[in-house]
């Protein structure tokens, strides 16, 4: 931590580089805990600096410092909001520093934020970034480069992670504006990896929809006949590994509407067994695996607040990390926001009291 104060950027890279392989590998809680000041400030130097590499890592250590320290705090996710959205809305910045801050900025606010107002207004600044690639009026893809549609596709599954913490009534509300036409419109772009995270958003959005009873619950024809087009698309222009994971990623989409099903698997870790057995909750596992890489089984085991995400019981965790479950837990109750959308579960994380002004 002492090397983040370095004045050589490639030091504090490498401390840095340090802190990520920790945070991923080891569930490190207490010692975290006691250095959240120090941790904050230098983090938010680096995430400033606007240097490509340097900031990049930061944006991913930060990303782990929350996970790691599991608990809503609305002081620190501002901090971090506030040295992360300059860069973030800044055209001129690097495509690849603005994805890495795209992905970050959706785990903070998941994690630290408590306020509603405050995950809407960051969902907005989101849609700013990724409605780039909305189709045009001629119902056309704009032609825009890789970098720009990798940062969409970061920007979009932010926005997805942060709809499905939403309350009832917001989620009624995103649902009919975004379902219809914007979101869908992304399937045609012409980039695969956005294709792909608009067509698991639309499998998010629809499953939430089902989940509060939504008018909209129901896909319309039109949408349904591109899903089955996209999984089994041929076209001889796009890479055979390419086309592969479309027609498996779309053709799962199109079955969980025609047939009611959703994502199933299992992720075994110790003597334990994470069932996976919905789109939500395949969303939590992909971002937070993605983050942890080879450290999410350590973090399922140990980490008090992804065993909540998770919905696993607390046998196997001390009470301070059960303590650090259960503040998530009265987080996600306080803004209606989390519930585990799975038949296997029984729905049985159903949304909780909603403050009164977001009452319905």
């Amino acid at each position: 931590m002492e090397e983040l104060r370095n004045k050589d950027s490639k030091t504090r890279e490498n401390s840095l580089r340090t802190l990520q392989a920790l945070f991923s590998q080891k569930y490190l809680s207490d010692h975290v805990s006691n250095r959240i000041e120090n941790l904050t400030e230098q983090l938010i130097i680096s995430l400033r600096k606007g240097n490509e590499s340097e900031g990049k890592l930061a944006a991913t250590v930060t990303s782990l410092f929350l996970t790691q320290l599991g608990q809503p705090d609305d002081e620190l996710f501002i901090k971090f909001r506030d040295a992360i959205l300059p860069t973030l809305r800044d055209e001129t910045k690097s495509p690849s520093i603005r994805k890495n801050y795209a992905r970050a900025i959706g785990i903070i606010c998941f994690i630290a934020s408590e306020e509603i107002s405050s995950t809407m207004e960051l969902m907005k600044i989101l849609e700013t970034v990724f409605s780039q690639s909305y189709l045009s009026s001629d119902r056309t893809s704009p032609i825009l480069t890789h970098e720009i549609q990798e940062l969409s596709t970061a920007a979009l599954a932010s926005w997805c992670l942060l709809a499905s913490t939403l309350p009832n009534n917001l989620a009624h509300d995103l649902i009919r504006t975004y379902l219809p036409e914007k979101i869908p419109g992304l399937i045609d772009s012409n980039d695969a990896d956005l294709r792909n995270q608009a067509g698991e958003t639309i499998a998010v959005l629809y499953e939430i929809a089902r989940d509060i009873q939504s008018i909209f619950a129901e896909p319309p024809e039109s949408l349904l006949i591109t899903l089955e087009k996209k999984a089994n698309e041929s076209a001889k222009y796009r890479g055979k590994k390419e086309k592969r994971l479309q027609r498996a990623t779309f053709r799962e989409i199109y079955h969980s509407f025609e047939e009611g099903t959703s994502p199933e698997f299992d992720v075994k870790f110790g003597r334990e067994t994470l069932e996976i057995s919905s789109w939500t909750n395949r969303l939590y596992y992909n971002t937070f695996s993605n983050l942890l890489a080879t450290g999410m089984n350590v973090h399922l085991k140990e980490n008090g607040f992804l065993r909540s995400v998770f919905n696993l019981d607390d046998l196997e965790i001390d009470d301070a990390q059960q303590s650090k479950g259960n503040r998530f837990d009265r987080q996600l109750a306080n803004k209606a926001a989390f519930k585990v959308r799975t038949q296997a579960l029984n729905k049985i994380r159903a949304n909780k009291t909603i403050r009164s002004q977001y009452e319905d």
